[in-house]
């Protein structure tokens, strides 16, 4: 039996990219009368939301003072005010009797939602996308505050859930607590392709690489500038899907001409776009240093739906990053490449660019890899049994 479930988080329940379709996609099947929903940053888009789920919003941080020089300060006195949210966010349930509250380490909610757990003596599931500790944009007095303040979270919370191994180890030697892994995982819906796209195994126009998902550090930016290079002497181009606008690419250099920013689609258009348009996909991750926790810990969402689609992976990052690790474990799905060179990039462009039977080889082995770790069904069985045995 499934618990009477109350989600408390910053991170919106919808169908969007990242930690959101993560729940969105892992609460898709959950009992309607079963589930509310509170968000407590920016609200969900109604059309993006769960079907016949009651959705109530409940912000907790003030856009206007995050958005100014005050930020770090901002950030201090949310934390201490969401730590003490949970009996406003109590009175919102309305006869709701929860059984567990499940959150995201992001932002502020969590902290409401662990005293909400606290208050109404119920489980708290504890899902851990990213090293927020050590993420979040804090003063350095703080910084300890915010830690041990994760720490004890994390050690009484009834499940913890985190989306790479790197990340339950190290969670566990520095807090003291395992961890259940839960990778991103596809869609219900989500087309379950037996071979790549059959002019994948021609050379048919320019050499196309897809970027999908949202740029939020400038080492994001930096691999996608690099991979504009690369691309240029083999004339290829570079599409982007995302909320990444013609305005703002232009302001980060993402305007060359071969470059086309494409917006943001849903899963099953974008699947489609990509299979039709695409002849590889790049899955970048940071070589900033101050990046480097994160890049270790968190894992890249878009494997799950990149390895349905069954093109070659182009994947770039440090030798330490988890997508890295995650391909060389699972040999014959991509290109990896763990050097920031722009000539290491271009050489495998350039392999990719010429050789089709690679290509189709290398997204046959993309599809069955993937469908090894982010099939619905599996990480779906996973997480009902986290929550059930609590």
């Amino acid at each position: 039996m499934l618990p009477r479930l109350l989600y408390v988080g910053d991170v919106p329940v919808e169908a969007s990219y990242h930690g959101s379709a993560l729940l969105h996609r892992l609460l898709g099947d959950y009992p309607v009368d079963h589930l509310t929903v509170i968000e407590t940053a920016a609200p969900s888009a109604p059309a993006r939301r769960l079907p016949n789920i009651k959705y109530l919003s409940h912000p907790i941080g003030k856009q206007r003072w995050l958005n100014t020089r005050f930020h770090s300060q901002a950030v201090a006195w949310f934390s201490r005010a969401a730590n003490r949210r949970g009996p406003r966010i109590s009175a919102l349930l309305n006869g709701f009797a929860c059984e567990g509250v499940l959150t995201v380490a992001h932002g502020f909610g969590w902290l409401a939602a662990a005293d909400v757990a606290a208050q109404r003596n119920v489980p708290l599931h504890l899902m851990v996308h990213d090293d927020w500790p050590r993420v979040v944009n804090v003063r350095a007095g703080f910084r300890e505050w915010i830690d041990a303040r994760f720490a004890s979270i994390y050690r009484v919370a009834r499940s913890r859930i985190c989306v790479s191994p790197a990340m339950c180890a190290a969670y566990e030697a520095r807090y003291g607590a395992p961890a259940e892994v839960i990778y991103p995982m596809r869609a219900v819906n989500c087309g379950d392709f037996d071979e790549p796209p059959s002019r994948l195994g021609r050379n048919e126009g320019p050499f196309t690489i897809a970027f999908a998902g949202s740029i939020n550090s400038n080492g994001y930016i930096q691999a996608l500038r690099t991979l504009q290079e690369a691309l240029e002497p083999v004339g290829g181009r570079l599409l982007i899907y995302g909320p990444l606008t013609r305005e703002a690419a232009r302001e980060v250099g993402l305007d060359r001409p071969q470059t086309v920013v494409c917006g943001l689609l849903s899963a099953g258009e974008l699947m489609q776009r990509l299979r039709d348009e695409a002849d590889a996909l790049y899955v970048p991750m940071s070589f900033d240093p101050v990046d480097r926790t994160n890049m270790e810990l968190a894992f890249p969402s878009k494997l799950a739906d990149c390895t349905a689609i069954g093109l070659p992976l182009v994947i770039y990052g440090p030798p330490y990053c988890s997508a890295a690790r995650w391909a060389r474990s699972n040999v014959g799905v991509g290109e990896v490449v763990t050097t920031d060179l722009k000539s290491d990039l271009a050489a495998a462009i350039v392999r990719l660019a010429k050789d089709p039977t690679l290509r189709f080889e290398l997204g046959k082995g993309a599809i069955e890899v993937g469908r090894e770790y982010f099939a619905y069904e599996k990480v779906r069985q996973v997480f009902h049994r986290t929550l059930s045995l609590s």
